[in-house]
């Protein structure tokens, strides 16, 4: 029978411990704290570190604590993209970031406000406040009709894949005019849609029915109505600001063909748009929590070639849609020019 003596004993713990040492002098660690917009601590949020390669199938990951503290270890000496997702939406990243073996580089993140949520001032306060809420977690909700339901009411959308869109030369010019001008000249300045698109910084919600799927949004002109009953577009309808919306399913996911455009919208935003604007939207629900949005974009007259953009939102279980009067106490006008 072996005796195990002290020396023994810590000769082996030496043994077990060696891969572990020989990891941290060859690798190095990420750490730091998120800061919300407000400057609390952001819990929840998902910080990958990714090689300067961009390569996403060799990234890793960490959730922030209670106190928005992060650690990533393990990662080979280099540089690296580092990027914050909050709900689904990248809302920061710091590209070239060194890493040295055996050392632990500190990067603290202070999240900036980029989503207009509504009157001037609430929008860092709003963004903060829904991005700290959890995100439910269950199966994908379904209608009497077997379909997924995309009932509820949902965060504002983050976009996570942009598309490239290829502008015609004077599309191209409105649009650097808006960019430059901090889009003053905006539709919803004087009360107006900017159009149908998913790329709101607003709260919206989906009511669901056999034949008819209505949306709403904390914006003007708050509701559009997805025609679920086998119709056809119009033969010769009125062009509109929203358009017409006719839906159907395609297994899991909600295929929405919305034509007969107005070339007043900005859709998305800030980009312009003729009469001849089509747009086709593909829907998913893959879970409870979430809801997945892919518009493609087919503008003969302001696109060389149809594009495509993809948004994600989080469903807000105990919120509802409040009450928008445009022109109640409208203060961003006056500051709009």
């Amino acid at each position: 029978m072996m005796r195990f003596t002290p020396l023994r004993i810590a000769s082996a713990v030496l043994f077990l411990a060696a891969p572990a040492l020989l990891l941290a002098q060859t690798t190095g660690s990420l750490s730091g704290v998120v800061y919300d917009p407000l400057g609390e601590h952001m819990p929840n949020a998902e910080v990958r570190v990714e090689p300067a390669s961009n390569n996403p199938d060799k990234a890793s990951r960490a959730l922030t604590s209670k106190t928005g503290a992060y650690t990533v270890a393990g990662l080979p000496a280099g540089r690296y993209q580092v990027s914050v997702f909050v709900r689904g939406g990248r809302k920061f990243t710091a590209e070239g970031v060194a890493i040295s073996a055996g050392q632990t580089v500190k990067l603290d993140v202070h999240l900036k406000d980029d989503t207009q949520l509504g009157a001037i001032g609430d929008n860092a306060f709003a963004a903060a406040i829904i991005a700290r809420k959890p995100v439910p977690t269950g199966a994908t909700p379904r209608s009497l009709d077997g379909h997924p339901d995309l009932s509820g009411v949902w965060a504002p959308s983050q976009k996570v894949e942009q598309g490239k869109p290829e502008m015609l030369p004077w599309a191209e010019k409105v649009f650097q005019e808006r960019i430059a001008n901090n889009t003053k000249d905006i539709p919803t300045s004087s009360c107006l849609p900017w159009g149908p698109t998913f790329d709101i910084p607003t709260v919206f919600k989906f009511i669901q029915a056999p034949k008819t799927i209505v949306t709403l949004n904390e914006d003007a002109f708050p509701y559009r109505q997805i025609h679920m009953d086998g119709r056809a577009h119009p033969a010769d309808a009125d062009p509109t600001w929203m358009g017409h919306s006719i839906g159907r399913w395609e297994g899991e996911t909600l295929v929405v063909d919305t034509a007969g455009f107005n070339d007043k919208g900005w859709s998305p935003i800030p980009y312009p748009r003729t009469s001849k604007f089509h747009m086709i939207e593909r829907i998913r629900r893959p879970d409870l929590g979430h809801i997945e949005i892919v518009t493609t974009i087919d503008d003969p007259g302001t696109y060389a070639k149809p594009w495509s953009f993809k948004v994600v939102s989080t469903l807000l279980p105990n919120d509802e849609i409040g009450e928008y009067v445009c022109a109640e106490n409208n203060q961003y006008a006056g500051h709009a020019r």
